[in-house]
């Protein structure tokens, strides 16, 4: 179990990452045969074998992860789009509004010690108290299980197209997107008002990844109608 905000974050990152891969492979966005055979929290899935998919990958979860230790994220999703039509088909949104958010220089304090800290006289009645450990490595297993079986209920892609994908974040309310001061930041750019409809709600903006450092064209609407979204499972962290 993750003991700081530091390591909550890079252990969902590291799900995330394998989460995107299993999803390429169920969706067949890429030949499977491009995927190798592997295993995750003791769960068979799938990682494709093409450089630069690992490494588009790789750099969107650390850029995630980053956005994730800033507090300003609440969503990310991955955006399955045609290459004919380029009109978004899936998408599978990962909500964080419920990720604990943690100031800056206490990243890497231990949850133990900040709940010492708010149990002291004083301390906000809502930062007192602790929850049961939760087992993430299980709950990560039965999202991946999950997935699975929700992806298999779903229409195959068009055998006759080609396919993309995007990773997209969405930001608090109370949140501005990357600024690109960082080259973690540099890695996004803000979707313009009125193109992409992404967000929940509340959230008032939607960020997208650049792909191998250059912007992609301008990103496809999405609309409550034309991408297909699935609930898969709850994670509880019990932090």
């Amino acid at each position: 179990m993750p003991n700081n905000q530091s390591a909550l974050a890079a252990s969902f990152t590291n799900f995330l990452t394998v989460s995107i891969h299993q999803i390429l492979f169920l969706r067949s966005v890429y030949p499977r045969a491009t995927f190798l055979p592997v295993r995750a929290y003791n769960y068979p899935v799938r990682q494709s074998r093409h450089p630069k998919v690992c490494d588009y990958i790789n750099d969107a979860s650390i850029a995630v992860g980053t956005e994730i230790l800033k507090g300003t994220i609440t969503a990310v999703s991955i955006i399955i789009s045609s290459l004919r039509t380029n009109q978004p088909l899936e998408r599978y949104a990962f909500d964080l509004s419920g990720f604990p958010r943690v100031p800056a220089g206490e990243i890497n304090t231990t949850f133990e010690d900040r709940k010492e800290d708010s149990s002291k006289p004083g301390a906000p009645l809502s930062d007192r108290g602790s929850a049961p450990p939760a087992d993430l490595e299980a709950q990560f297993r039965a999202c991946l299980a999950r997935l699975a079986s929700a992806c298999a209920r779903l229409t195959p892609l068009p055998r006759d197209d080609e396919f993309s994908f995007t990773v997209c974040i969405e930001v608090r309310e109370d949140a501005l997107p990357p600024a690109g001061t960082t080259t973690e930041e540099q890695t996004w750019i803000v979707a313009e008002p009125g193109k992409v409809h992404l967000r929940s709600c509340t959230a008032p903006y939607s960020v997208s990844r650049l792909r191998n450092g250059e912007p992609q064209q301008p990103p496809p609407r999405v609309s409550n109608g034309r991408a297909k979204t699935v609930p898969v499972r709850r994670v509880e962290a019990e932090i």
